[in-house]
């Protein structure tokens, strides 16, 4: 009898994927994607690339606090989090909330 992991996949005692751990974080590494067809990375990249995220920041200013939400582009994410990271972008990252596109298959 198979059952539904926490990860959402079905097993049947065969192994689908394992947790592992890299500088920290924990991760599984898929294969397939849950119709058992094999991952595009052209088509993944152009699905994250339209994609939009909300990124919460709270950020303290003198004895205020404020909440920005930055508005990113998929095909930007990359240029924020950087920004962020290197300091350009002050404050603690509070929530990412990602906006697909309306008409995504």
């Amino acid at each position: 009898m198979s059952k539904v992991t926490k990860f959402g996949a079905k097993s049947n005692n065969k192994k689908i994927a394992q947790l592992k751990s890299y500088l920290g974080f924990e991760y599984i590494k898929l294969k397939k994607d849950v119709n058992g067809l094999e991952f595009s990375a052209d088509h993944l990249v152009e699905y994250a690339k339209k994609n939009r995220y909300n990124i919460s920041v709270v950020r303290k200013v003198e004895d205020n606090t404020f909440v920005y939400n930055f508005f990113v582009e998929g095909s930007k994410l990359n240029i924020f989090l950087d920004a962020y990271f290197n300091g350009k972008i002050e404050g603690d990252i509070i929530d990412i909330d990602k906006l697909k596109p309306e008409n995504l298959a």
